[in-house]
């Protein structure tokens, strides 16, 4: 849509020239190369395309990256998450001694390794950490100590 104010006389020149100044502009104006340019904007559409194209599978590879990384970060957030409620549920538990036990947690396998005072408490330790939501099994490395 052309928008021309009709009170100044150049601005609506400047929109229609008039047919003389077309005229001279027709014969002085150089000869273009049709077939050249026609095909220049060809290529740079193919190479933006190609661009477009390589954007499109670097951001599909970043956003794999990412989601992996998210997945791995997830996964050690919940594992610290477990980890942290085993460790809260031995210090409620008067019958375990928490300072004794090393807790490891992978992918919801919980290792417990340490020393522990009697046969009871290791068994104790073990169904404490067997019964935390989230704790898929256990692994008790626990050694009774030996009493002199």
């Amino acid at each position: 849509m052309i928008t021309a104010y009709y009170n100044s006389p150049e601005a609506f020149h400047s929109f229609f020239p008039p047919s003389a100044e077309s005229a001279e502009a027709k014969t002085d104006a150089p000869i273009a190369e049709p077939k050249s340019e026609g095909l220049k904007p060809e290529l740079e559409k193919s190479s933006d395309e190609k661009d477009e194209t390589d954007l499109k599978a670097k951001a599909s590879e970043g956003a794999k990256v990412v989601a992996e990384k998210s997945k791995e970060l997830f996964a050690s957030t919940k594992d610290l998450g477990i980890g942290t409620a085993v460790r809260g549920k031995f210090k409620l538990d008067k019958s375990i001694d928490p300072s004794r036990i090393k807790i490891d947690v992978s992918n919801g396998s919980v290792t417990l390794s340490g020393e522990v005072s009697s046969r009871a408490e290791e068994r104790k330790a073990r169904d404490v950490a067997l019964d935390t939501n989230g704790v898929k099994d256990v692994i008790s490395n626990l050694a009774i100590e030996s009493k002199p």
